[in-house]
């Protein structure tokens, strides 16, 4: 849960979750549609960050690795992805204070209820349908209903960090 929380924020932060004009609205189901195309077979690594990070209508791919982020550009559809290495070191993260996010499942982030920002779906685990050849997607969801300006945000920021540290300190 940590490692989910701080990459929202790195991804809030680094404007990533920032639109710029009106997001479409993701449901659930729609997400599910969608997992297996981005998730079979189509990127070197697993559990992807997906977000539209150039702004284009469809999901691109990141790759949080060893305090690197690389974005792989869909040069393809939104049904049909096709991911190419875009800038392999489109942003930095310090992860000094925390053991490196290898991301437990791959997550999209999509508006979901309307409102304008970013919500996280993941892609908990799959389950071979076998009546229609195919893989169905189990995707849990989570709206942002923060809805607080950058100020709050940092001042929040800055105390789970210190809260962290403590309970880091006080496990060992």
């Amino acid at each position: 849960m940590k490692k989910l929380l701080i990459l929202t924020l790195i991804l809030f932060f680094t404007g990533i979750l920032k639109p710029d004009e009106p997001l479409k609205i993701f449901s659930k189901e729609e997400i599910k549609k969608l997992a297996g195309a981005y998730l079979e077979n189509k990127l070197a690594f697993q559990n992807p960050v997906l977000v539209d990070v150039d702004k284009d209508g469809d999901f691109d791919a990141l790759h949080f690795e060893n305090g690197n982020v690389e974005y792989y550009k869909n040069t393809g559809s939104q049904d049909k992805p096709v991911f190419v290495l875009e800038n392999k070191n489109y942003d930095k993260y310090n992860a000094a204070f925390l053991i490196d996010p290898k991301l437990s499942y791959p997550l999209f982030f999509a508006d979901a209820d309307g409102d304008g920002d970013m919500d996280l779906f993941a892609v908990l685990d799959k389950e071979y349908n076998k009546s229609e050849k195919k893989y169905d997607y189990n995707v849990s969801s989570g709206n942002n209903f923060l809805g607080l300006d950058t100020g709050t945000l940092v001042t929040i920021i800055l105390i789970l960090v210190i809260v962290l540290l403590v309970l880091m300190i006080l496990g060992r």
